[in-house]
């Protein structure tokens, strides 16, 4: 009964202080069933560079030739605070929405340059959040 008892506070522990779980924010909704959302946990600023995850939740499983269809991908990007621009760092493709069910794909690959971000843009939204360090609906 002992042995029992132990094994259960491991389990109730492990769940209490497992792998933390993002906590999603939807910032964005397409007409074609695509929604962003964004982990501001994650939002990082160091300088004028900041970091933020976000997920793609697609609208249409996506195909690549080669490997299984994916439903979702969570992006890294770091952003240029001052100069208002952003570079892709890595993703992973999910077979299920929200990042769940098998890993289909995976690109670690950081981008050489600086992409611009365009007023009103779903990525002014992401950059926001990262230069403001987290802080998800405020300008």
């Amino acid at each position: 009964m002992k042995h029992f008892y132990r094994t259960l506070l491991i389990f109730v522990l492990a769940g209490c202080f497992g792998t933390a779980r993002a906590e999603w924010v939807e910032i964005e909704r397409f007409e074609d069933g695509m929604r962003v959302y964004v982990d501001a946990a994650t939002a990082r600023r160091e300088g004028d560079l900041g970091e933020v995850r976000h997920l793609v939740n697609w609208g249409e499983p996506q195909e690549e030739p080669g490997q299984a269809a994916y439903r979702s991908t969570i992006v890294q990007t770091r952003y240029d605070c001052l100069g208002k621009g952003e570079k892709y760092l890595s993703s992973v493709s999910y077979a299920e929405p929200m990042g769940k069910g098998i890993k289909v794909a995976a690109d670690g690959r950081e981008v050489e340059g600086w992409y611009s971000i365009s007023a009103g843009s779903m990525e002014e939204k992401l950059w926001e959040i990262a230069c403001q360090g987290g802080s998800v609906g405020q300008r």
